[in-house]
């Protein structure tokens, strides 16, 4: 049997290298491709992905207690306060600049994002969902650090709450995967058909963030159709 970290590496990295170079994640790739408006909309995406599994997490723990452990290694509280401070900060120097916008800032912030919104990803079960949720989660925290250094080294006012706070989650990784690895035989999963559905729901996780990621920019564009 595959061991689960190497399947989900191995068999999520088609996904993930799409994602990578799908606007607005694209522009990670190249410090001069950096806009504001492009970064605003990575994190209104991250922001329903990280609502999503976290409510995929929850919804298993309370199925499958023994996930508590791992569960709770997201961090989902402290992720979306940051994401919503950014967001917000980020809106609030949008609307300054534009003479259309009305609303609050937080209205502002969250108005576009939920038009066309992508349906929920596959779920071959609560328990492979949660694990491989978890796995995405963590594992986009690893480049948190250089994302915040790059940031800071352009000297602009971005304002990097989320990717400070995605740093931290990093730190529990290792862990992650260790209490993974304990699990599954307690669990009775440490079987070939759980790695299929955790790397199947991988997929669909990584999917669902292309899909957001399509959509907003979906958004964005009849927006500025709108304003012209």
């Amino acid at each position: 049997m595959r061991n689960l970290f190497t399947a989900l590496k191995q068999d999520t990295h088609a996904n993930h290298d799409i994602l990578e170079n799908t606007f607005p994640f694209s522009i990670y790739h190249k410090d001069s491709l950096f806009d504001e408006k492009a970064y605003l909309a990575i994190l209104k995406i991250m922001s329903m992905f990280h609502q999503a599994a976290a409510n995929a997490v929850q919804q298993a723990e309370f199925e499958v207690p023994a996930l508590a452990a791992v569960a709770s290694m997201i961090n989902s509280g402290v992720i979306q306060d940051a994401l919503n401070r950014d967001i917000i900060a980020l809106t609030r120097d949008s609307l300054t600049e534009d003479t259309h916008a009305t609303g609050t800032y937080t209205d502002q912030a969250y108005k576009d994002t939920h038009h066309n919104k992508p349906s929920m990803p596959y779920s071959s079960s609560p328990t492979s969902q949660a694990i491989s949720a978890i796995y995405v989660w963590l594992g986009s925290s690893m480049g948190a650090n250089i994302i915040v250094r790059r940031l800071n080294a352009m000297e602009r006012d971005i304002p990097t709450n989320y990717y400070q706070a995605m740093a931290g989650c990093a730190k529990a990784w290792v862990s992650f995967k260790q209490e993974v690895d304990r699990l599954l035989p307690e669990l009775d999963l440490e079987n070939e058909s759980f790695v299929a559905d955790a790397v199947k729901d991988a997929n669909a996780w990584f999917e669902y963030l292309i899909s957001l990621a399509d959509a907003e920019m979906h958004n964005n564009t009849n927006k500025a159709v709108e304003f012209s």
